[in-house]
């Protein structure tokens, strides 16, 4: 890890860190925000098969200690990617509970739009954190890079392969013509063989008839 990324991710997580836990101890201060929104998230709780202790003080107390575990490891760069992507719901989640700037006047208005700059801040930093990968090439990246290598070494593959074909075809070519020379050759002695023997066999014909008629004579 560099040393900006040492520095910069702490400073990053430590407002998650401190309003996480505060909405772990405390979430009546969310609720307060916007009571009618959690009114109707308890409403919606008792319709379905949640057990009875579960509402929305519960389930903001679990949001708040998942977002300050998330960054707590993000601080530490333990999974940094990961703690972010839950940073960045948490934070978008507490954009969406914001109260709504057009009914509010004076000075609760600003304070208001301060703290939703403050977070739409956040958010933009935390999803440069979901896409840092301090400095290795993204997956697209490295499944571009392996189709490339693996069409190279088929292609140098098939070109060792039809090489190898062509000279076990010049062998072979080679080896009949030899063959056929040595088949040739051996046919010929066989047929000399062949006509001396007959020659041999019709001269034994002759004088033995010659004998023979020389016996009847």
């Amino acid at each position: 890890m560099s040393l900006i990324r040492r520095i910069a991710r702490p400073a990053l997580a430590a407002p998650f860190i401190f309003e996480g836990v505060r909405t772990a101890i405390s979430p009546e201060r969310e609720i307060e925000v916007a009571p009618s929104a959690f009114a109707q998230v308890d409403k919606a709780l008792e319709s379905t098969s949640a057990p009875s202790f579960v509402d929305s003080r519960t389930v903001l107390r679990a949001t708040g200690a998942v977002a300050a575990v998330a960054g707590l490891s993000y601080a530490t760069g333990r999974a940094p990617r990961t703690a972010a992507g839950v940073l960045l719901v948490t934070t978008s989640v507490g954009l969406a509970g914001r109260k709504k700037v057009w009914q509010l006047r004076g000075e609760e208005r600003m304070d208001e739009i301060k703290s939703i700059l403050a977070d739409v801040g956040l958010l933009g930093g935390v999803m440069i954190a979901v896409l840092d990968r301090e400095g290795r090439p993204s997956l697209g990246y490295q499944w571009g890079q392996f189709v490339e290598r693996s069409q190279k070494k088929a292609a140098a593959t098939q070109r060792d392969l039809e090489k190898k074909a062509d000279r076990l075809t010049k062998k072979a070519g080679s080896s009949s013509g030899s063959l056929s020379k040595k088949a040739s050759k051996k046919a010929d002695e066989l047929s000399k063989k062949a006509s001396k023997k007959a020659d041999e066999v019709a001269k034994q014909a002759r004088k033995s008839s010659e004998k023979l008629a020389d016996q009847l004579g």
